[in-house]
C-alpha cells in the first residue's frame, strides 16, 4: 500500500474504493484506525527499530484487519497480534538478508545503549519487552495476547531484563 506524502497517516477511507468487500461498519474501523495508529507504530518501532519499517508493518496489519473485519470479535487484540507477527516477519527477513549479504552495512556512529541492548535480545524476548514497556501491558495481558502461559511470560521477561542489566553499564 502506498503512503501519501502528507504529514497525516494514510486514511483507511483512501483505500476503500479499491477494496472488493467493504465491511458494513466502516465507521468503527475508521475510529479504530485513528485511535490506534500511533500506538501501533510505537509498538512496531520497539520491535523493528525504524519508523518506515514500523509504519509498513502497521499498514499491513490494518489491511489484514480490514479484510477480516466482519468476522473478528476483538479487533484491537487482532490488530496488536498482527503488528507483532508482521514485525517478527520483518526481523526474520532481516536475519536472512544478513546471512546472505557478503558486504558489511555502514556503521551508525550514534549510540543508544539501551536500544542497542534491546535490539540484541532474541525476537521472543524483544516482543515481550516491547509489549510490557511500550504498551504498558501486564504479564497476564501479554500471556493472553500471545497465547502463552503466564509463567512463560514472567520467566522470559526476567531473562530479558537480566540480559539487559548485564549489557547496561
Amino acid at each position: 500500500m502506498e503512503t501519501a506524502s502528507t504529514d497525516r497517516p494514510p486514511q483507511p477511507s483512501d483505500a476503500r474504493s479499491s477494496a472488493s468487500s467493504v465491511p458494513t461498519d466502516v465507521g468503527d474501523f475508521d475510529e479504530l484506525y485513528r485511535s490506534s495508529y500511533e500506538t501501533m507504530v510505537r509498538l512496531a518501532v520497539a520491535i523493528v527499530d525504524t519508523v518506515p519499517d514500523a509504519e509498513q508493518v502497521v499498514q499491513d496489519a490494518f489491511v489484514s484487519l480490514f479484510r477480516r473485519w466482519a468476522t473478528i470479535e476483538n479487533p484491537g487484540g487482532y490488530l496488536r497480534i498482527s503488528v507483532v507477527n508482521v514485525a517478527r516477519q520483518v526481523l526474520r527477513r532481516r536475519a536472512i538478508a544478513r546471512r546472505l549479504t557478503l558486504r558489511s552495512e555502514p556503521v551508525d556512529l550514534g549510540f543508544d545503549h539501551l536500544r542497542d541492548a534491546v535490539r540484541a535480545l532474541p525476537p521472543s524476548q524483544r516482543v515481550l519487552v516491547a509489549l510490557r514497556y511500550e504498551q504498558q501491558m501486564s504479564d497476564s495481558e501479554i500471556a493472553t495476547e500471545l497465547g502463552l502461559a503466564i509463567g512463560t511470560v514472567k520467566s522470559r521477561l526476567h531473562r530479558a531484563l537480566a540480559r539487559l542489566r548485564e549489557e547496561m553499564p
